[in-house]
């Protein structure tokens, strides 16, 4: 039986080491495979804040924890992070940089910059001409970009070798969102831009059409509550697709133009998605588009009626950041990926949780969060099991890993994923034993089976066929 291995859809282990780049090239943190581990110190202030100011998921750390295919974000940070009207630039980039670590010139750069688009190609092409190899541990590791299934397949039959598929966060990058900042929106400069990231030699696989702030395309949904007014999410925010949305839409999913690009609908308004669903159905009706959401969590309600359908909702988050019972089911029919993201705060309302977790014993909050995270995969697989459909196929994991989120505790970095798969197994177990689901297929089966899918199969099968 194969050892424990995974995949990831959705980390960051470029944004630290692309941003220390901007004041020294040569710089050891301006590595991909650069950790800086936790200590004393390091871990009271994730106690405190939540804040991570330690390595998640470099190349070093997510090859110690067998993370096999990475599906790597790569993100131009948007502006809004780092401007506010009442403190002045250069102080603004000291506390940010605090608080993120991607040095102090990556930030004062964004905030003087006018090109999401040159600063995404800067990104990418710092990943590709990262070096490919590196001891971890006294073994020779490596990381190659794939292409396609073909590039895939050779991967998963190589040693100590990551693979890695590009994808982007926030259609910002094609430069939309700067009218606040100076540059007008241009239309055909947009458009230009979403066919050559199209025709790169890795194209990236998906792109999320929102992210916190306003881009012009679509309503993006609040997700910055932690920061409070040290940021401005209001301008569109919550609104639907735009006409110029959708035509970015079109441009990405078009054959026509280059590689089909599919559509992420984290941080999309609840709006904007239902605006997508109803483009995909009247403009694609004939082709098969997997949804896909590349770090998410569930509200453990419907829609139509808001109703109350998990058992467990007292400590979901019910924000519109977060999927209803209605796209779980469209997601599932269309044969999609839903990737559980790593954060606390996205999944539970905090509040509800404040003494829950007892930082002492690490071992009991990793149970606690197990349980969490297992309410989330039990609520996908009881709405799809009432709808008829497999259980168990559409679920993989997202961590969001150098993202700047709030962990859960006891899965701080990718090096827990392989005992938070343990916890879940047990759960996994003791949930099919209750008999609550009526579908075959999704009771007949094992615990170690649904963890396996999880953690690498369902997104590995999904790649096969659609990369």
């Amino acid at each position: 039986m194969r050892s424990f291995q995974y995949t990831d859809l959705h980390c960051h282990p470029n944004l630290k080491a692309f941003g220390h780049s901007f004041s020294n090239q040569y710089h050891p943190k301006a590595d991909i495979w650069y950790t800086k581990k936790q200590d004393f110190f390091t871990r009271k202030i994730y106690e405190k804040t939540g804040i991570t100011k330690f390595s998640q998921t470099d190349l070093s750390t997510l090859s110690r924890a067998n993370g096999k295919v990475a599906l790597v974000s790569l993100y131009p940070f948007e502006k809004g992070f780092f401007h506010n009207p009442y403190i002045w630039n250069g102080l603004a980039a000291r506390l940010a940089n605090w608080g993120i670590e991607i040095g102090y010139e990556r930030i004062r750069y964004i905030q003087q910059h006018l090109s999401y688009f040159e600063d995404l190609q800067n990104e990418y092409l710092f990943f590709i001409n990262s070096r490919k190899e590196n001891r971890v541990d006294g073994i020779l590791k490596s990381w190659k970009p794939l292409k396609d299934t073909e590039d895939l397949k050779r991967n998963l039959k190589t040693e100590n070798e990551i693979g890695v598929i590009f994808t982007i966060e926030g259609a910002h990058v094609f430069n939309t969102g700067l009218e606040d900042y100076g540059s007008m929106l241009d239309k055909d400069e947009i458009l230009s831009n979403v066919r050559k990231v199209k025709n790169w030699e890795f194209p990236p696989f998906f792109i999320g059409l929102a992210h916190n702030f306003n881009n012009d395309l679509c309503g993006h949904a609040r997700s910055l509550q932690r920061l409070g007014n040290l940021v401005n999410q209001e301008k569109n925010l919550g609104i639907g697709l735009t006409y110029l949305g959708s035509d970015v839409v079109r441009e990405l999913l078009s054959k026509s133009n280059g590689r089909r690009i599919l559509i992420d609908l984290k941080h999309m308004s609840l709006k904007s998605r239902m605006d997508y669903y109803r483009l995909l159905e009247e403009e694609f009706p004939n082709e098969s588009i997997p949804l896909i959401i590349s770090h998410g969590a569930l509200t453990g309600r419907s829609i139509k009626n808001n109703e109350v359908s998990s058992p467990y909702v007292n400590i979901f988050n019910d924000t519109e950041l977060n999927f209803y019972d209605e796209e779980i089911i469209k997601l599932a029919q269309s044969g999609g990926l839903f990737a559980f993201q790593m954060d606390l705060n996205i999944h539970v309302d905090i509040r509800r949780v404040n003494g829950l977790f007892k930082f002492k014993n690490m071992n009991q909050n990793l149970e606690i969060s197990a349980g969490l995270i297992w309410n989330q995969m039990q609520h996908f697989a009881e709405v799809c099991d009432r709808n008829g459909l497999f259980a168990w196929g559409n679920t993989c994991l997202g961590t969001d890993f150098d993202g700047s989120i709030y962990p859960f505790p006891g899965i701080l970095t990718a090096e827990d994923l392989e005992p938070l798969s343990k916890e879940l197994e047990k759960l996994a177990d003791n949930f099919l034993k209750k008999g609550r689901l009526s579908v075959r297929e999704n009771y007949a089966i094992q615990g170690k089976e649904i963890v396996e899918r999880f953690f690498f199969t369902n997104t590995i099968q999904f790649l096969l066929k659609n990369f």
